[in-house]
């Protein structure tokens, strides 16, 4: 298939045209490949607030779940919607780890746990390969911070690197995962995309026959990359591939094999996804209506509810007086700051409204803290200055204006190319202009910053100005979308016109983001408090994240809720001790005011289903059926990767941290505030005696209680010599009240075995085989001898 084209032809396809396509190849057959960022849904290639996608749960919520079936179901979701829309590839799902809790992009991932990860992250590439849409798992491998995540090395022995960062992307290859992405981080040194052995693992031990791409921009040279496996170069148009790796092949650097390969395996790729003339998508399941899709996502966002704690306040009562309260319940939020932005299409219902629709005339609101959280300007009320809704966006090249559009945000990326400017490489200006009307009188903070210089104005005044950044910052510039901003006294109702303008020099990226932060709002504890203790039955706090809390590029440097939040939930629980806090957060939070209310429940990032399910959960319409994919312990210093930084070189040690989560908590003695696999529903279950049946283990299962309700029978394995044991298997299963059900756990081979001396061996000796609900909450044990 390659014969017919030189080595120039063939290099050429071995990075994107674009930064959301391949090229074309008329002598292969070959259309461009296009392809998405999607972790949380579809991304818009250009990043245009215009283009409305589905907004699944976050991979941490689907982690919740523990139901490979419900991410089976959004995954193929997700998969109708890139097929009609014409996408062929999406970058999903993350499956580096939950190890410290603290990485920008948690809420990207789906669990701490290798085993969970995996055989989740396999459902998701099942359900979205059965639409003949590639999934690109990412990122290869232990990408797991983001603390300088395009120079940092995660320096890991080859026992932690195989049965624990590795294995999720093992079970991905297993499902037959159609390409990969290659992570930005070195791994022991060496460049993940320039790693020879660890590609030579995924493509000859594991037998991948995909396509392992670059995260964007990660490549800094053609030999490495090229030799290593590496097959193709993101974003287009190519910097070190193309031109230069055909030139590289002729001087005999890298063999025309190698070539060949990489071309070989993007036509297969476009074989499978009906790129390639006389091949058709290789759809194996029906397609999502999209009808059903956004019933598919709330009931997804139900299943990834745990409910940590319950003092009896839920369900909550029919006619119950019910105060909504936090930060989160009117501005929840869905997702964290990164490239994968998602606009949902059709919007999404705030928890506020869906209680007051549950509970019609039963509701009072108090927002509980006086902080606002900051917002892009297009948030609020504004228009261009010939009154049209939005901002107007002005792109000048030369001095010359060269485009002007009516936007409706005011958070800009683009890669390669503005459409109707031209090349992003080019110099120039960006202007935004917006006459901003403010709804309360008080001090409005306004922010800018962006890939170039950039200056903010307000009515003509200079309020703030910041820097271009460094040249080799600038993708970490972007995914951080920081700003420097400074406040202004506004007077309600009356406008002002905001200017911002962003001068570059010409860069791969660019980007533009204008913020702005409402005034405070005082008194806000005290009447969430007075509502609370008067005029409520039970209290619904929402709390959690901002948009900003959790961003691409930068970690986290504590699990603690804000001050104010943890204040507010104090008070509302000393004053109504039928409190519901509910966790809108990406992550594990550290709850030490846990047992000061009625009852905890974590809500994540739910997509644009959350509110909708969130009603239906507190009122008892369904169970809050998931189960804790992470661990949060006592407090931060008792996890393993507690006070881990990188040295001098960059690099972490990860295997002084090893083993982490809730192995660590196993290995200490500790206990954990919600240990991993923990969880409630509404009723109560028993379990039989549980036998082994070869890699299979079995027991009856009875719902002792009054209501329909999921158990998760959990099995964990601890080989001879071990202080900690693994997860090794689970299984959920609904029963209605009082009846019983046999469950099986299957036990694959990865279970018993350990690497050691360079492969794969099972000690010999007595495996114990823990049977329960949760890594502590242990009903049975058995052994297994090998």
């Amino acid at each position: 298939m390659t014969g017919a084209l030189d080595t120039a032809r063939k290099a050429a396809l071995t990075a994107g045209e674009t930064g959301y396509r391949t090229p074309a190849e008329p002598a292969a057959g070959l259309r461009p490949v296009h392809l998405v960022d999607g972790p949380l849904g579809l991304v818009s290639p250009t990043f245009d607030e215009r283009e409305t996608s589905l907004l699944l749960p976050s991979g941490i919520a689907l982690g919740a779940t523990w139901d490979p079936d419900v991410v089976r179901a959004v995954a193929a979701t997700e998969g109708s919607e890139a097929r009609r829309r014409g996408f062929d590839a999406v970058y999903a799902p993350n499956l580096n780890l939950a190890r410290t809790g603290l990485s920008g992009r948690t809420f990207e991932m789906l669990s701490e746990d290798p085993l969970l990860a995996g055989v989740l992250g396999a459902a998701f590439v099942e359900g979205l390969q059965g639409q003949g849409v590639a999934a690109v798992p990412k990122h290869l491998v232990c990408n797991d911070t983001e603390t300088e995540r395009q120079r940092m090395s995660a320096d890991v022995d080859d026992t932690a690197l195989r049965e624990v960062y590795l294995r999720p992307f093992e079970h991905a290859v297993r499902a037959g995962a159609w390409a990969l992405m290659a992570a930005y981080n070195r791994l022991n040194g060496t460049p993940c995309a320039a790693h020879a052995e660890l590609l030579a693992i995924v493509k000859e031990e594991w037998g991948f026959d995909g396509l392992v791409v670059s995260d964007y921009f990660a490549l800094h040279e053609t030999l490495g990359p090229a030799l290593a496996g590496l097959d193709l170069e993101m974003p287009g148009p190519a910097i070190h591939f193309g031109v230069r790796l055909a030139e590289a092949v002729e001087r005999g650097e890298v063999p025309r094999e190698r070539l060949d390969d990489a071309v070989t395996r993007l036509l297969r790729l476009a074989g499978r996804v009906g790129a390639l003339e006389g091949s058709s998508r290789q759809v194996t399941a029906p397609a999502m209506p999209p009808e059903h899709a956004r019933q598919v996502l709330t009931d997804a966002a139900v299943a990834s509810f745990v409910l940590c704690r319950n003092d009896g306040v839920l369900p909550l009562e029919p006619g119950v007086r019910l105060a909504v309260m936090g930060p989160n319940a009117d501005r929840p939020c869905y997702q964290g700051a990164t490239f994968g932005r998602i606009r949902p299409e059709g919007g999404a219902t705030t928890p506020l409204d869906a209680l007051r629709k549950r509970f019609p005339g039963a509701v009072t609101h108090e927002r509980g803290v006086d902080s606002v959280p900051a917002a892009t300007l297009g948030a609020f009320d504004v228009s261009t200055p010939d009154g049209r809704p939005g901002v107007l966006l002005e792109h000048f090249r030369g001095g010359d204006l060269v485009l002007s559009e009516m936007r409706g945000d005011s958070a800009f990326i683009w890669f390669g190319e503005v459409p109707g400017a031209g090349p992003t490489t080019e110099p120039g200006v960006l202007r935004l202009t917006a006459v901003f009307r403010p709804e309360v009188g008080g001090r409005w903070t306004f922010g800018a910053g962006g890939s170039g210089a950039a200056v903010l104005a307000v009515d003509g005044v200079v309020l703030a100005s910041r820097p271009a950044p460094a040249p080799d910052d600038v993708m970490g510039q972007v995914a951080r979308a920081e700003t420097t901003g400074a406040g202004i006294e506004l007077r309600a109702g009356e406008p002002v016109t905001v200017v911002a303008e962003m001068t570059s020099a010409g860069s791969r990226v660019q980007a533009l983001t204008v913020s702005c932060t409402p005034p405070p709002e005082p008194g806000a504890l005290a009447r969430a408090r007075q509502a609370a203790a008067a005029a409520a039955d039970a209290v619904v706090l929402v709390v959690g994240d901002e948009l900003e809390t959790s961003r691409e590029s930068r970690d986290l440097a504590t699990s603690a809720l804000p001050e104010a939040q943890q204040e507010l939930i104090r008070e509302v629980g000393r004053v109504n001790p039928r409190t519901v806090v509910v966790l809108n957060a990406g992550r594990p939070v550290d709850a030490p005011w846990a047992g000061d209310v009625g009852a905890v429940l974590q809500g994540w990032f739910g997509g644009q289903g959350f509110g909708d399910a969130l009603a239906r959960v507190l009122a008892g319409d369904d169970e809050p059926g998931g189960r804790m994919p992470v661990t949060v312990p006592l407090r931060d210093e008792d996890r393993s990767t507690h006070g881990e930084t990188l040295d001098a070189d960059l690099r972490r040690d990860y295997r002084a941290a090893e083993p982490t989560g809730y192995r660590h908590l196993a290995r200490t003695g500790t206990r954990a505030r919600f240990a991993f696999g923990s969880g409630f529903g509404y009723t109560t279950f028993r379990f039989g005696p549980a036998r082994l049946d070869g890699d299979l283990v079995r027991l009856d299962v009875t719902n002792t209680g009054q209501r329909r309700g999921r158990e998760v029978v959990q099995v964990y394995v601890r080989a001879p010599g071990e202080v900690d044991a693994r997860l090794a298997g689970f299984a959920g299963v609904w029963l209605e009240p009082g009846e019983t059900a046999g469950v099986v756990v299957a036990l694959g081979e990865r279970v018993w075995q350990r690497w050691c001396g360079g492969g794969w061996v099972v000690p010999p000796g007595g495996h114990e085989v823990l049977v329960g609900r949760s890594a502590e909450e242990i009903r049975q044990t058995l052994t297994r001898e090998w």
